[in-house]
């Protein structure tokens, strides 16, 4: 796990109350019980993985590309109060009665008309936001004279594209594809066979791209390796059976695609941070 953070008398922005970025290869559990911030806004934005959160009673799927958006008071969580792997960015803050630092009474105005006004909790965003976080996470790193400058003006430039984004979601209708054709026809492929034996140069070839550009653009508009998207979609499928099912853990591992159940478990406890048996166990219906 890889983790930094920057917040009470470390912080760099004193309208930030925290800002932070994290890495982790293996899920973790316990990382993200359930918590609520009064009087703050928190936004993470998510480069790698993929995500099971909830606010208030309802579940969402946080995707890379996108940001998580919670709102003053909202209480929120995860999945088995567990990480998976991922890496992502975030960062905390409160509307004042006056205007944020570098921003002109009617900026402000805008800014909290733009963040009052939305009500998802996740949506994709421009690539800029990226760019506009990491640049923040350099400046915390480097922090000198200069620094508090830069991020606040990459903070304002996050805060502006978010809003601008959020409008063009809510706008867009549902339907609208975030990937290009070639690499949701690869999805489509692999919603209906995800095997782990199918290989990449196949898959490449049936949506008419290189073995190497495939990966490279597979990778840059899921944000996963073609491979560990195939792993994530059958642990979820895994996932599903243990619950909803009594079938043997090994059938589970080889209709799957698994080699043994014992790589089957290996891979489960890394995504999901427990074995498939203890998972079952947890989620077994009285």
């Amino acid at each position: 796990m890889e983790r930094e953070t920057w917040e009470g008398r470390r912080r760099l922005l004193s309208e930030l109350s925290i800002f932070g970025w994290l890495r982790f290869h293996s899920a973790l559990l316990g990382a993200l019980e359930p918590d609520r911030h009064p009087g703050e806004f928190e936004i993470h934005y998510l480069k790698r993985g993929r995500l099971n959160w909830w606010v208030g009673e309802e579940s969402h799927e946080f995707l890379p590309g996108s940001v998580f958006f919670i709102r003053p008071n909202e209480l929120h969580g995860a999945d088995e109060q567990a990480l998976q792997p991922c890496e992502h960015l975030w960062f905390r803050f409160r509307l004042p009665a006056k205007p944020l630092p570098g921003l002109t009474a009617q900026e402000f105005g805008e800014l909290k008309r733009g963040l009052q006004h939305i009500n998802h909790p996740t949506f994709p965003v421009s690539t800029t936001v990226a760019g506009f976080l990491d640049g923040m996470l350099q400046e915390h790193r480097a922090r000198n004279e200069l620094s508090c400058m830069m991020a606040r003006s990459m903070l304002h430039a996050v805060l502006a594209t978010v809003i601008r984004d959020y409008r063009v979601f809510a706008n867009r209708p549902r339907s609208t594809p975030l990937v290009t054709w070639r690499i949701r026809k690869a999805l489509e492929i692999l919603e209906v066979d995800a095997d782990a034996n199918q290989k990449i140069a196949d898959l490449a070839r049936k949506v008419g791209l290189s073995e190497s550009g495939f990966r490279e653009r597979f990778k840059a508009e899921t944000g996963f390796a073609p491979h560990e998207y195939i792993l994530d979609r059958r642990v979820t499928e895994a996932r599903r059976r243990l619950q909803e099912t009594a079938d043997d853990i090994t059938r589970i591992a080889l209709d799957l695609g698994f080699a043994s159940s014992q790589y089957f478990a290996t891979v489960f406890r890394r995504l999901v941070g427990m074995s498939p048996g203890d998972y079952r166990r947890r989620h077994a219906k009285n």
